[in-house]
């Protein structure tokens, strides 16, 4: 990530399909347990630390007998020196009370993920339409095998992601019934 006062970021969805986040929807015993399931996946699928995840929004109410909750994360992880993974995920739902499971409940996850590339625009070099030129021709002909190649890792991970969060609610549903 380039730390800059101005700069040029190029956005380019992992997913060119419309919507660009894949989205699950739970309903079921002890969805709890999917907050830190779905943090240990983004860890152990897109090879960050805890200092590369990042809470936005963190919403629980326990003040009814239904609890409601609502979570964003963000992940950055650098690639290379101009470009990063930029995840964007989030958890709401709600949890009531259960006879038969203990705890039971709903919970929507959400994930979009995007290759970004950020470009200083500092200096007067930097701004000059010489440097924009020379830096076009680099990121189109030059740099465009190794976006294709983030592009790709993103699309997988992004898919395995999905994969291992749908076989965990599996589980919770199997393993309780």
């Amino acid at each position: 990530m380039v730390f800059a006062r101005s700069k040029i970021l190029i956005h380019d969805y992992c997913l060119e399909e419309k919507p660009v986040a894949l989205t699950l929807n739970y309903n079921g015993p002890n969805p709890q347990g999917v907050l830190k399931k779905y943090v240990d996946l983004l860890k152990l699928i897109f090879k960050v630390g805890d200092s590369e995840i990042q809470e936005k929004v963190f919403n629980w109410d326990r003040s009814g007998k239904e609890e409601k909750f609502e979570i964003e994360f963000e992940l950055r992880k650098d690639l290379d020196k101009i470009s990063y993974i930029w995840i964007q995920g989030s958890l709401s739902g709600t949890i009531r009370p259960s006879e038969e499971f203990g705890k039971e409940g709903n919970v929507r996850i959400n994930i979009r993920g995007a290759i970004r590339a950020e470009y200083p625009q500092d200096t007067l070099w930097q701004k000059s339409i010489v440097y924009e030129f020379f830096r076009v021709l680099y990121h189109k002909i030059l740099y465009v095998g190794v976006w294709e190649k983030y592009m790709a890792d993103c699309r997988e991970m992004l898919r395995l992601f999905i994969e291992e969060m749908k076989a965990y609610l599996n589980l919770i549903q199997r393993a309780v019934i």
